[in-house]
């Protein structure tokens, strides 16, 4: 329901030629591959040789943080599947999934790129979203390469972070996991408070007054 939602409610993208766009997304692949040095030479942080980003349009982005999401919350969704308020659970569930489908169809417009520390497969993976990249850089009126690189340059840096450390994120999951697995609410009361959390933050990025 999450990620029909998030792609039904998804923004369209800038008007762009087949041929442009083929362009953009050649250019992004190579500008992520170049910016592995520069990282590296800065930071002198090591995390390998890097492939290239995956390159995505918005319903694409949306398709991938539902299965973060997934791979974050996996005792949450296990505790639902025995949980004995199954009505409340569903009810809650579907609630949940539209407010998170929302929240993904808005940002999935606003996000430039994205490392993937949580993925199902448990590999990590740069994203960068082509089209919010080149709205951007029109809408901002800059030379396209130059801050198509900055862009490279700053998701790289994010996954040298996790990526020189690679035990870090099985860690972070790991304690998501264990905190959801101790916790003693309901699987209803886990849906209604993850709902609430949704709602807190889409007020934050929409810049809602009193938002915090």
């Amino acid at each position: 329901l999450a990620r029909t939602t998030g792609r039904r409610f998804s923004p369209g993208g800038p008007g762009l030629s087949p041929e442009d766009a083929r362009a953009a997304v050649a250019d992004l692949r190579a500008l992520s591959r170049y910016a592995v040095g520069p990282v590296r030479e800065r930071t002198g942080l090591d995390a390998g040789d890097a492939p290239p980003a995956i390159v995505v349009d918005r319903a694409a982005w949306v398709d991938s943080n539902v299965e973060g999401f997934r791979a974050v919350l996996a005792p949450l969704l296990e505790k639902m599947a025995t949980s004995q308020s199954s009505l409340t659970t569903s009810i809650g569930s579907r609630v949940t999934g539209l407010q998170l489908g929302g929240m993904l169809a808005f940002l999935s417009g606003k996000v430039l790129g994205q490392y993937e520390a949580f993925t199902t497969s448990g590999t990590g993976r740069l994203l960068l979203v082509a089209p919010n990249i080149v709205a951007a850089e029109r809408h901002l009126d800059v030379e396209p390469r130059d801050f198509r690189l900055w862009v490279c340059l700053h998701e790289e840096t994010h996954r040298v972070q996790f990526g020189a450390v690679p035990w870090l994120s099985q860690h972070l999951v790991g304690e998501i996991h264990d905190f959801l697995q101790l916790s003693d609410v309901t699987a209803g009361e886990a849906m209604k408070r993850m709902g609430a959390g949704l709602s807190a933050v889409i007020s934050v990025v929409r810049g809602e007054e009193g938002a915090s």
